[in-house]
């Protein structure tokens, strides 16, 4: 698993231009250092590795899909020298849909602290 990775994959998600993904970068290193983090130590990478890239890589591309949305009408958004594509609640049902799922294919080896309360 590494970050260029992680960017290349947002790309295509994302469909942005390369003179745009600079400006979200940060957004993939966030997502990449998160599940870093939260990998368990031993975790084989030949077995998991891609696994784990297209799980950071799903969780960037959410938190893109939530930034475009922040003005509540989905219309474009212009922060500074970044501009953002206006999206749908469709797609962010979508990418949603699409991190849970590629977490959900590492759940045995990703630690994230949470729980869950059982009855016996």
């Amino acid at each position: 698993m590494n970050i260029e990775d992680v960017v290349d994959i947002f790309t295509r998600l994302s469909g942005l231009a390369a003179e745009d993904i600079i400006k979200f970068r940060f957004m993939c290193l966030n997502a990449y250092e998160y599940v870093k983090s939260h990998t368990k130590s031993g975790t084989d990478m030949g077995v998991y590795g891609g696994r784990l890239t297209f799980a950071a890589a799903t969780l960037a591309y959410y938190g893109y899909i939530l930034w475009c949305l922040t003005d509540g009408d989905g219309s474009e958004i212009k922060v500074g020298d970044i501009s953002v594509k206006p999206v749908s609640e469709k797609q962010l049902d979508s990418a949603e849909k699409l991190c849970r799922n590629a977490f959900s294919a590492v759940s045995e080896v990703f630690d994230d602290g949470s729980f869950v309360f059982e009855r016996i």
